[in-house]
Order: structure tokens, then C-alpha cells, then sequence
């Protein structure tokens, strides 16, 4: 295995709701122009390419192939990834697998959604289908089917069950949700990427209707365009095309059953629990050398389509113990001048192209080590360690990151 690193980002000019001036093809070249810009490469210099986006939410079939001479990938090898909300940074792990492997030695990773010109919450609203096949092979689960009901409302229901759950064990209120998403709004404020950016008070969310309690609609992200590409070398060609590099150096992903009902032997029942997520960081950590996350994480990018969902990674990642988060956030510890920065960028609670969403967490990490923030969201500490975090799937489906300021110590075996 070969050490990788990010040398170059590209996004879109804007994320917004709706991007009636570009079509799809020419939105993600938007995004290809940028990183070809940023690293100063050319089309010629890219081995291969990885592109994630999920067919359904568009209804769109195969648009790695038609959108291929607008990613200057003709004649170039390609796969399409596709894992719900992880694709982004499966996108990019499969990238980080190409150039490790000895494969290829530079490849684009091609990430996008537009949200304008499809119906994601239809495909999010499918989740339910398992659950249902279940029940009809089964019967009802001994909740009564209380979680399967929650899914019938998409991302949305679900999340609600599942922030009503981390509330529970936590011991965290729901100020503690509102507080949270003011934050985060408040950082997207500072960052010109991001969709919503206003300045945010704790009674500007408190003002905002319920939608299922505990979740008010202040609590919930938007619908994006956009579209984002990293670029990622190979140790020796890292040297020669970059000045600085954002190093991947731990990387972990990992799926429980797709459930959120107690149906049939062995699935979950508790979407607060993420056990995945437990598992996806420690292997992560791990490979990355990280001994002591609490002290060696710096910062942090966490996937929260809703606000209560940074507090439960940040303890389901071990950044912190679990009941801490909430008090972490009272210290103003989560800040980006704080001991460990959550979300400087807004997060995707603040900018959701559901498809770029979990690589714009690794790629907000290694702007900040390289030094490439555009914006006053940049973290004024030195960030030697990063960790990045995706969640998607059918909703238990987890990815982390780690990227670092230095190469990994590869083992003698080459590992």
C-alpha cells in the first residue's frame, strides 16, 4: 500500500437550491475546472476517475458515461460509486484505493446532486420498502412498529426518532439541538461555499415550526446544486505536483443491517445506536496511528443533515465520551476556536448536494490543513490531525477519514 494524499479541491462557484443556469453536464465541469485550476494540472495528467451520484434521486441512468467529456475523462477509466449518503466519501475512498494499490498513480474523484432537477426524498422515502417485505414474510415487529412508521416520513422521520433517542441516553435537552444549529449556521455564515448563510441566534431557531418532535424545521439542511472533485496522488507524484498535501491516513466503513424495526434476529433497533459508526472510526483511527483521538483530532467534519446529529457522531467517533458532547458544546469547545471544531464549514446542515455531501467533509478537512480556507471559517490553530465522517446508506452505513499533516508510517510489510 502506497501512502495518498488530497493535493487539490474544486467546487462549484455557488451552492444553491436551484441552478436554472447550468445543466447537470455542465454543473459538475464547473467543479472539474476548479481542481484542474487549483493543482494547475491538465485533463492528461489524470490516470482515472471515480464519480458518485445516485441514479435515483435524479432518475438519471449510467451519467458517468454521458457526462464523461464533460469531466475530460474520455478515454480515461471510470466507475460510478453509489452509497446513498456515503457516496461522497466512498467516491473518494475508492479513489484513495486506486493510487494505494499502485494502480493508478493520480485520479479525480467527481461528486455532485442536483437537487432542482429530481425528487430525493422519494428515493429516501424507499427505505421503507425492506422494512415492509419484512413484516409481510414476519409480522409486526414487538415495538408495534413504531420505527417503521417513523421511516414512512423519509430522512426526516427517521431522524426524529432517531434525535428523540440520542436525547434519551445523553442526557442533552433540546436547547441543546437549537444550540447546535446556530452554530453551525452561524459558520456557514463565514463560508462562501456554503448554501445558507446567515448569521444564526438560538431564538432565530427556536422561532421555526415543529416537524416532529424533537426536530423543529430550523433543526433540518436544505435541498443543493453543486458539485465537488478532489484530486489524489501517490506519495511521489504528490511531491512533484504539490506544495502542500492533505494526507490520507486512516480510512474505515462499515454497514449493520438496513433496519431500523426489531424485525427478524440480529437488526437494530435504535437509530442512535450506530454501532457502524463505532466500528468505521476505530478502524480508522487505528490505521491512522491515532492513539488518543480526544487529544490528537483537531478538528472535526461531521455528516448532520439535521442538527442534533454532530453531538452523536462526536461520541459514536470516540472524540468524546458519550453524555460529553452536549457539555462540550455548552464550553464552546465546538467552535471554530475551540479545542475541537465542529463543522467550521457549516456542515450539511448548511449545504446539502446530498451526493458531494460526504466528500465535502474530507475535502473542508484538507482546505484546512493545506491552508486553502476562502473565508472566515478558517480554523486559526495548526491542524496536524483531521477526522471526517459520512453517514448514508439505508441509514446504517458509516465512512471516516482521517487526514493528517504527514504521510502515514507505512508497516515493513508495506501495509
Amino acid at each position: 500500500m502506497r501512502n495518498v494524499g488530497i493535493i487539490g479541491v474544486g467546487y462549484t462557484p455557488v451552492f444553491v437550491s436551484k441552478r436554472k443556469d447550468v445543466n447537470i453536464a455542465e454543473l459538475i465541469s464547473e467543479a472539474v475546472d476548479a481542481g484542474f485550476r487549483e493543482t494547475n494540472l491538465k485533463p492528461e495528467d489524470i490516470d482515472a476517475f471515480t464519480f458518485g451520484n445516485m441514479q435515483t434521486f435524479e432518475g438519471l441512468n449510467m451519467p458517468h458515461l454521458w457526462a464523461s467529456d464533460h469531466i475530460r475523462a474520455l478515454d480515461k477509466p471510470i466507475i460510478r460509486i453509489s452509497t446513498g449518503g456515503t457516496t461522497g466519501m466512498s467516491t473518494l475512498q475508492a479513489a484513495y484505493y486506486y493510487v494505494a494499490s499502485g494502480m493508478y498513480d493520480v485520479v479525480m474523484a467527481v461528486t455532485w446532486e442536483k437537487h432542482s432537477e429530481g425528487d430525493a426524498q422519494v428515493g429516501l422515502s424507499g427505505i421503507i420498502i425492506p422494512e415492509v417485505i419484512a413484516m409481510v414474510q414476519s409480522g409486526m415487529d414487538l415495538a408495534g412498529g413504531r420505527g417503521v412508521g417513523a421511516m414512512g416520513g423519509g430522512s426526516t422521520g427517521t431522524a426524529a426518532y432517531q434525535a428523540m433517542s440520542y436525547l434519551h441516553h445523553s442526557g442533552a435537552d433540546p436547547e441543546h439541538i437549537d444550540k447546535m444549529a446556530a452554530m453551525e449556521r452561524s459558520n456557514a455564515a463565514k463560508n462562501p461555499y456554503a448554501h445558507l448563510r446567515k448569521e444564526t441566534t438560538v431564538e432565530d431557531i427556536q422561532a421555526t415550526p415543529f416537524i416532529a418532535w424533537p426536530l423543529r424545521y430550523g433543526h433540518t439542511c436544505p435541498t443543493t446544486d453543486g458539485a465537488t472533485v478532489c484530486i489524489v496522488a501517490s506519495e511521489e507524484k504528490a511531491a512533484k505536483l504539490a506544495d502542500q498535501v492533505a494526507w490520507i491516513t486512516g480510512l474505515g466503513a462499515c454497514a449493520s443491517d438496513p433496519c431500523t424495526g426489531n424485525l427478524i434476529e440480529g437488526q437494530i433497533t435504535d437509530p442512535a445506536e450506530q454501532e457502524p459508526c463505532c466500528i468505521a472510526s476505530a478502524k480508522a483511527l487505528e490505521m491512522a496511528g491515532i492513539e488518543d483521538p480526544k487529544k490528537e483530532i483537531d478538528m472535526c467534519e461531521m455528516y448532520d443533515g439535521f442538527a442534533h446529529q454532530s453531538l452523536m457522531w462526536l461520541e459514536k467517533t470516540g472524540l468524546c465520551e458519550v453524555g460529553e458532547a452536549h457539555k462540550l458544546l455548552d464550553a464552546g469547545e465546538l467552535e471554530i476556536e475551540g479545542r475541537i471544531p465542529t463543522n467550521a464549514s457549516g456542515g450539511v446542515f448548511s449545504t446539502n448536494a446530498i451526493g458531494t455531501s460526504a466528500m465535502n467533509r474530507p475535502a473542508e478537512c484538507a482546505l484546512q490543513i493545506m491552508d486553502r480556507v476562502e473565508g472566515g471559517h478558517k480554523i486559526p490553530k495548526k491542524i496536524k490531525n483531521a477526522l471526517a465522517h459520512g453517514w448514508g446508506g439505508m441509514f446504517q452505513y458509516v465512512t471516516v477519514m482521517i487526514l493528517s499533516d504527514t504521510p502515514r508510517k507505512l508497516y515493513p510489510d508495506g501495509r
